[in-house]
């Protein structure tokens, strides 16, 4: 390293870590099953949605971190990868929070989208 530069540490790559792709296929899989649950599941049935509903809000998040992180490998200059991973991570926090909150405290992400379908009385 040449004087005067500084080594600054950057967010790992979620996309180069063996056990990292590892959860991704996992998350491939998980949510290859979660998906036509969480749509055939019905409506009156809570006890069997809200466990749905909270395995698909880690799985998406998690499964869209780590495919956007291939993105970022493919696409971005090696030199602003560091930012641009630091954006993916504070993405991802953010939605696992607020995927958390829905499925905690509010009616969960299943009914939330089936109301986008729902006839208006």
């Amino acid at each position: 390293m040449e004087p005067g530069l500084t080594c600054r540490r950057r967010p790992p790559a979620a996309d180069t870590v063996t056990s990292t792709m590892r959860v991704h296929h996992l998350t491939n899989l998980a949510l290859a099953g979660l998906v036509p649950a969480a749509y055939f599941t019905p409506p009156d049935m809570p006890a069997v949605q809200r466990p749905v509903d909270l395995a698909l809000g880690v799985a998406l998040p998690v499964h869209a971190h780590i495919t956007t992180n291939m993105i970022v490998s493919d696409y971005i200059p090696p030199a602003a990868r560091g930012v641009v991973r630091t954006g993916v991570l504070g993405a991802t926090v953010v939605a696992l929070a607020g995927l958390a909150k829905l499925n905690l405290a509010g009616p969960g992400l299943t009914p939330t989208l089936r109301q986008f379908w729902a006839k208006k009385e």
